[in-house]
């Protein structure tokens, strides 16, 4: 549940920067083929997260919606990110910052949860 719930986190990232970048962010000199990797890179992750590479969809779609989160925080000081300030929290930027952050911790509990032990098996029969 945790993976597809990542999965359906990183889409909705994905889809919020490619309809920015189709909205105005494509005329902004760098930030624009950022959105747009961004919005490729999120719909890639997703693909592998349904397959049996989940494990590096899970790893991508990590760092993907990380990096968007930081940069999104470096847009909005005051010397931006590549000349670009972002000037508030607009309803994408809070849709976006919302799933990309949902991604992490969804993900990233997936990937532990891959990660732990299975817990020991008791044979009940055996006695």
């Amino acid at each position: 549940m945790l993976r597809y719930l990542g999965a359906l986190a990183t889409i909705v990232v994905g889809a919020v920067h490619l309809q920015q970048y189709a909205d105005f962010i494509s005329d902004v000199p760098t930030i624009g083929v950022l959105f747009l990797l961004n919005g490729l890179g999120a719909g890639a992750a997703t693909i592998l997260l349904a397959t049996r590479h989940r494990t590096l969809g899970a790893l991508g779609a990590v760092a993907l919606s990380a990096g968007a989160l930081v940069a999104v925080l470096v847009s909005m000081t005051d010397k931006g990110l590549f000349d670009y300030i972002e000037p508030t929290f607009r309803t994408a930027v809070v849709v976006s910052v919302v799933a990309e952050a949902a991604a992490v911790v969804l993900l990233l509990a997936y990937l532990a949860m891959r990660r732990a032990p299975e817990p020991p098996r008791v044979d009940w029969t055996a006695t």
